[in-house]
């Protein structure tokens, strides 16, 4: 249900999560009579998220076409990156054939369902996480296949950085730690050609200015640093006993001026809508503005899982947030999902991620 939002609460007397939650924000009722904001529906990206991660194959690096110390412009087009042979990070001390030719394919191809980030050429958050998605597994003979003829190639160095598979079905990228700022990053597919998949994604995009929102549910205080300088400190709200806020690197999926949203219940239903919400997981954890619950900004933790803000921090996060901009909640006590969206794939350690690629798999003895 594409409006439910709020976690179907932990029962007061249980201490276990349960298995798939839905997360929420604090609204009911009285959010109708004091929520007073039109407008529509706003820039959104929907991406069917399911566990799985296995990650291989390094980057290949060429020199930045963009200044490093100005963010470009948002209609500005990357200049055509230059593929060199080199590959960086990942494991140095494991080399493969960069010559895909040589590897054999005989069984049916990978039939691809679903690519992120979907919008060609657009400017992402240094959180985003490139990802695709296949409708049926794909055996484990043909992974290493599909990774090592996957070429990231990008505009500036990024440090270790590798594919890996989160299911049998799901093939992700990223590096080790996040993006760098003002960065062009396209990845070169060559699985038709070979037989490894149905088509041939389309990856091009670039990342803008590092901006980040780190919110400590002890203090109730967020963090905005854009570019590693704080620019910006925001009180807020979290979620109340039995409906925390989860805790981890979340990223920004959707943005929305005006956004339903449903909790059904049975405990504690609400049907609302809300101003400015930015979506953070598919279950429905959002930040976004919440008027109806300023005097407990910074106080208090009284949502349904939301991330509140006042109206004015909420205007401000919506008119410059990027989709992929990470969210890093941290000591409410409960860890968000590894399924949990793009962002939440940052909190797989960065040995399993390793150890989930196929392409970086030691040779059978």
């Amino acid at each position: 249900m594409e409006n439910v939002a709020g976690r179907h609460a932990r029962p007061p007397e249980k201490t276990g999560r349960p298995g798939l939650r839905f997360a929420g924000l604090a609204a009911g009722a009285l959010a109708l009579a004091l929520v007073a904001v039109g407008g529509g529906l706003a820039v959104g990206v929907r991406v069917p998220w399911a566990p799985a991660l296995d990650l291989a194959v390094a980057s290949i690096v060429t020199p930045s076409p963009t200044d490093e110390g100005s963010e470009p412009a948002a209609d500005t087009v990357p200049a055509e990156p230059v593929i060199t042979p080199a590959y960086l990070g990942a494991e140095g001390s494991r080399d493969y054939a960069a010559d895909v030719a040589e590897l054999v394919w005989d069984g049916d191809p990978a039939s691809v369902s679903a690519v992120y980030p979907s919008t060609v050429k657009g400017i992402y958050g240094v959180g985003v996480v490139i990802r695709i998605d296949f409708a049926y597994a794909v055996p484990d003979e043909l992974k290493g296949l599909l990774e090592r003829s996957a070429k990231v190639i990008t505009s500036k160095p990024i440090g270790n950085a590798s594919w890996s598979w989160f299911d049998d079905n799901t093939l992700a990228f990223r590096p080790e730690a996040f993006w760098p700022a003002y960065t062009d990053v396209k990845v070169d597919f060559s699985w038709k050609k070979h037989g490894f998949a149905t088509y041939n994604p389309d990856v091009k995009m670039r990342i803008g200015r590092s901006q980040t929102f780190e919110v400590s549910a002890n203090k109730l205080i967020g963090k905005v640093k854009r570019d590693g300088l704080t620019i910006r400190k925001v009180p807020v709200s979290l979620g109340k006993p039995t409906w925390e806020t989860t805790s981890g690197i979340k990223a920004i999926m959707e943005r929305y001026a005006m956004k339903r949203m449903v909790n059904p219940g049975p405990r504690e239903p609400y049907d609302v809508d809300v101003p400015y919400a930015l979506r953070l997981t598919p279950s429905g954890e959002y930040l976004h503005a919440a008027p109806w619950n300023e005097h407990n900004l910074g106080l208090y933790s009284t949502s349904h899982g939301c991330t509140n803000v006042s109206y004015e921090n909420g205007i401000w996060f919506f008119e410059r947030a990027l989709e992929g901009d990470p969210v890093i909640t941290t000591d409410t006590g409960l860890p968000v999902d590894p399924w949990e969206g793009p962002g939440a794939l940052w909190n797989v350690d960065w040995a399993t991620w390793l150890d989930n690629s196929h392409a970086l798999a030691p040779a059978a003895s």
